[in-house]
């Protein structure tokens, strides 16, 4: 669709609306213009009586007014929000607040809920939305923007506002485009229940805050955050949740916090019933002040069990489960149990004989170790165990009626190490695959990169953040259902002429560093950027021959930075340079690590032992 801008002149081009059978004029004064278009179709910047931002060019914008009517705190927000887009692009709208308004209204956006707009005078056929779905509805001079519930009132009003004013939420910084004036009119719903990302240790409540902005911007509906972090950043980050109504998971391995820090307590937890009344009304008090909180997912301490211990463990963290559960059924909150290898054991992944599937509480399963150069049906011994047991669990939680989610590791920057691959196409990829297996969620995990005492401070400054969110993005919008093409163009396109050469270059460095995580497994604990850690060297051959040839690739592939901007470059400051520029500053630190690690494999200690 063409866009319909007046360019700056001395005398203005007419515009012609889409659509409109309405002969463009030659130039002429802009009160003609206002005389041959339909007042509806545009609002100059005259017109605004000085409420636009100084400098603002003239632009065609049909909306005038913003009516809603509701109280709800998220309903109120997305007003605001849609308020101020419009204010950055220009133009004030006015807001006015109605109960079952009978008069006609032009030139207006309508804000409501499913129910309201059915018993409306602006209904004019069924929606039927499904959960935390979205309508759009242009109808003349009007946009409806209709939501199942409150946040996806909150998600149309983001959808409306980039596909007609362009804004881009690729990054944590928001990006404002011209304006496009495309066509909005779509009924939306995502394609899994449960989206987003899981906080374990990240200490940092602004850039948190700046994750669940982002978010909501994204389609996410859940934070889930380990007990002890929340304790740290709840009083900075719960505003902003609820505003959003925001989904947050309480849990993670949070055992120790709960029990006073005492770790005997928690590594013996389940074999002594007092600790567990402990942890049960610590909870239910950590719950009861935070109505924000709608799931609790403890995971058992990150070790290991005893072979003593395989046919009882399972069964015993489930009873526990249920039983907590139980006594938090007078705050709605849902409860979870985890499945995961921890220390690559699988007897607390894989399902035994004597354990069944809950009736009462859901399962996240979680598989460390994955070789995220395969997909998770690659028929590879260990991956093929895997899935198996996934889809295992998944049959038997369907059986019981029970939801099913998966926990990814697309940002976990130790599990991809600072050799952090783009994963574009095995985010497309699993996504599909889990939806044919009809898994109900996936959440995914974001972990800092490890940094080393090297006797150089240059690690310390890798901008993890700007990195991992590379697949944060790509996993965010396909977990909602959005085009794969699309999603690649919008991150791409700010780069302009260039795009498709960078778009070319990260897939294949997807292709080049993805399969370095197949050494999680053989070097476990180590990984393959900490040969210091492993005992014996059968696997360096292999692993200095991969390793010569990612340099070889980044050598010839890559683009180099000036130093220049390298000087100015620190952890946090992405904003300050352009994406280009901070794919330059990847290259950069991925090429320094490759080196070093192929170094250290060789034995030259650089930079000495942790």
């Amino acid at each position: 669709m063409a866009q319909l801008i007046v360019k700056k002149a001395e005398v203005p081009v007419p515009l012609v609306p889409p659509g409109s059978n309405i002969i463009p004029l030659q130039p002429s004064p802009i009160k003609d213009i206002l005389t041959t278009l339909p007042k509806r179709y545009l609002i100059y910047k005259e017109e605004c009586q000085g409420t636009c931002p100084p400098g603002t060019d003239k632009e065609l914008f049909p909306i005038k007014t913003i009516t809603y009517n509701s109280n709800h705190i998220t309903m109120r927000f997305a007003v605001e929000e849609l308020r101020r887009l419009y204010r950055n692009s220009g133009v004030e709208l006015k807001v006015q607040k109605t109960n079952q308004d009978r008069n006609q209204h032009s030139d207006t956006i309508f804000i409501m809920l499913e129910e309201k707009y059915q018993s409306s005078p602006y209904y004019q056929s069924p929606l039927s939305l499904k959960k935390e779905g979205f309508a759009i509805i242009e109808q003349g001079s009007n946009i409806y923007i209709v939501g199942k519930e409150e946040r996806s009132v909150l998600y149309g009003v983001y959808h409306l506002c980039e596909k007609k004013l362009g804004y881009s939420w690729v990054h944590l910084n928001e990006h404002k485009g011209i304006h496009q004036d495309k066509a909005s009119a779509c009924i939306q719903h995502p394609q899994f229940s449960r989206r987003g990302n899981i906080i374990e240790t990240i200490d940092d409540p602004i850039y948190i805050n700046r994750l669940i902005d982002w978010g909501a911007k994204n389609g996410l509906n859940e934070f889930f955050f380990t007990f002890f972090l929340w304790n740290k950043v709840k009083k900075y980050i719960e505003n902003d949740l609820v505003k959003r109504s925001m989904h947050v998971t309480l849990g993670g391995h949070s055992l120790s916090f709960l029990l006073d820090n005492n770790k005997n307590q928690a590594t013996h937890f389940l074999k002594d019933p007092n600790s567990q009344e402990t942890v049960i009304k610590r909870i239910h008090e950590i719950c009861s002040t935070s109505p924000v909180v709608t799931r609790v997912s403890l995971w058992p301490e990150d070790v290991g069990i005893q072979q003593d211990d395989y046919a009882a463990f399972m069964p015993a963290y489930i009873r526990f489960t249920e039983k907590l559960k139980s006594s938090l059924k007078d705050l709605q909150v849902e409860v979870e149990h985890i499945v995961y290898n921890a220390g690559l054991e699988w007897n607390m992944l894989e399902r035994n004989e004597d354990t069944e599937a809950s009736g009462k509480v859901d399962v996240l399963y979680a598989y460390w170790g994955r070789n995220y150069s395969n997909s998770i049906h690659s028929g590879r011994e260990e991956q093929s165990r895997a899935t198996d047991s996934l889809l295992d669990w998944r049959k038997e939680t369907a059986a019981k009626q029970r939801a099913f989610t998966v926990l990814e590791y697309y940002s976990d920057h130790f599990m991809l190490s600072e050799l952090f691959p783009p994963l574009f196409q095995r985010i497309k990829q699993d996504i599909e695959d889990y939806q044919k297996q009809g898994v109900d969620g996936v959440l995914n995990l974001i972990v800092p990169c490890h940094v080393k005492l090297y006797s150089s401070d240059i690690p310390k400054e890798y901008p993890w953040k700007w990195v991992q969110h590379f697949n944060n993005y790509m996993y965010a919008g396909s977990s909602w259902g959005k085009d794969y093409e699309e999603l690649v163009d919008s991150y791409f396109s700010p780069l302009e002429e260039k795009k498709d050469f960078y778009r070319i270059l990260m897939l294949d460095i997807e292709k080049i560093l993805s399969p370095h995580t197949f050494w999680n497994v053989p070097l476990f604990p180590a990984r393959v950027v900490d040969p210091e850690k492993v005992i014996g060297v059968g696997e360096r051959d292999n692993i200095i021959d991969y390793l010569n040839g990612v340099i070889d690739f980044l050598e010839k592939r890559t683009p180099a930075i000036s130093q220049e901007i390298m000087d100015l470059q620190t952890k946090d400051n992405y904003a300050s340079f352009t994406q280009e520029e901070m794919l330059l500053i990847y290259f950069d630190y991925v090429k320094k690590a490759v080196r070093k690690c192929k170094q250290e494999w060789q034995g030259v200690q650089t930079h000495g032992l942790q």
